[in-house]
């Protein structure tokens, strides 16, 4: 009887219709609360001996793709069930396991704004721990992308919130591209078909140091014909990104008289990924970019999308240098604002 209550709530969640209606201007919701990459494991204390952390750690602590130092996808919170209280239910992101012979059908349901806004919450649900589990082996890809999905549109949303409307017009009118700016980005380069915003701060370090470190963030767009799919292969984007970049990005280097630039890191692989951009066709990489004759360097995401109307393929690429932070929370907000990116 000790868990009845949490079981009345997957109850009510499980009745609340999957489809998501149509949200008016006003909720009596308050907002969610947590970070954007911390997932809260929900579970019976008898489904966390079965060995239940062991199945989901490998699945959303793996590695992100493209960076130097090693960095989990996402931080998970152990919560037992009869804990599940109003402080956790306003948590972004909650995974919530069911192992009860009370379960109708067992396998995976998605409920948004149960509890705050900006919520999402995945229930999977099982009439054993063995079959609990078993669910989610075989949908933890699903699990995973529903969770990530939902990372990048809050943080889409945010972006919309306090956006850079100036920038946006300009780069719409004079390029006819559609791309979501935050309000920190200031203009540094406005050229025939290369539009380049970046902000730069000093915050308070995250690494050896408690002193403000020197931090810096670029987004920048470009556009060339399309003629065949052949540029949505690794060896055919860099080669295109770094013609691009050593036009534009530079950097300080040791020697004045020679020019630094921004190149891809070859000694790191890149991640590639195909992407829906609002039912279209994209082309994700993530890697490590570094200055030719210059010692910077960092991640970056880069986001191709095929203007079909134009015949053109646009680019959005965002860059981060931050030596003395960890590059997590730069990455997934700058794939977010890439990932936002339209033909006009």
């Amino acid at each position: 009887m000790r868990y009845i209550t949490f079981f009345l709530t997957v109850l009510i969640l499980t009745a609340c219709n999957s489809q998501e209606d149509e949200k008016s201007n006003f909720s009596y919701l308050p907002d969610a609360v947590g970070g954007y990459s911390t997932i809260n494991i929900i579970a019976d204390q008898n489904l966390w001996d079965y060995g239940l952390q062991n199945f989901i750690e490998p699945v959303f602590t793996k590695e992100i793709e493209g960076l130097l130092n090693k960095e989990p996808e996402f931080d998970l919170q152990k919560i037992r069930s009869k804990a599940f209280n109003r402080l956790f239910q306003r948590q972004r992101n909650i995974l919530m396991f069911v192992s009860s012979g009370k379960v109708n059908s067992s396998g995976i349901a998605v409920k948004k704004d149960v509890y705050a806004n900006g919520q999402i919450i995945v229930q999977v649900m099982g009439k054993s721990h063995k079959e609990t589990i078993e669910v989610f082996m075989n949908k933890k890809r699903e699990i995973f992308s529903l969770i990530d999905n939902h990372r990048t549109k809050i943080i889409q949303e945010l972006a919309r919130v306090k956006n850079n409307e100036s920038l946006e017009t300009t780069l719409s009118n004079n390029h006819g591209i559609k791309l979501t700016i935050p309000k920190s980005y200031a203009l540094a380069i406005d050229s025939t078909n290369f539009f380049y915003v970046t902000k730069k701060a000093k915050i308070k370090c995250e690494k050896f140091n408690q002193r403000n470190c020197y931090l810096q963030t670029g987004i920048f767009t470009y556009f060339f014909d399309y003629s065949s799919k052949d540029i949505f292969t690794p060896n055919k984007f860099i080669e295109m990104r770094d013609s691009i970049t050593k036009l534009y990005i530079e950097g300080s280097s040791q020697n004045d008289t020679i020019k630094a630039y921004m190149k891809v890191f070859k000694e790191l692989p890149v991640s590639t990924e195909e992407v829906n951009i609002n039912g279209k066709y994209g082309y994700e990489v993530k890697g490590w970019w570094d200055l030719k004759n210059g010692t910077m360097g960092g991640p970056f995401v880069s986001v191709a999308h095929v203007d079909e109307l134009r015949n053109r393929v646009i680019v959005a690429d965002a860059f981060v240098f931050g030596p003395n932070f960890n590059k997590r929370r730069f990455v997934k907000e700058l794939e977010a604002i890439c990932l936002s990116i339209e033909a006009n």
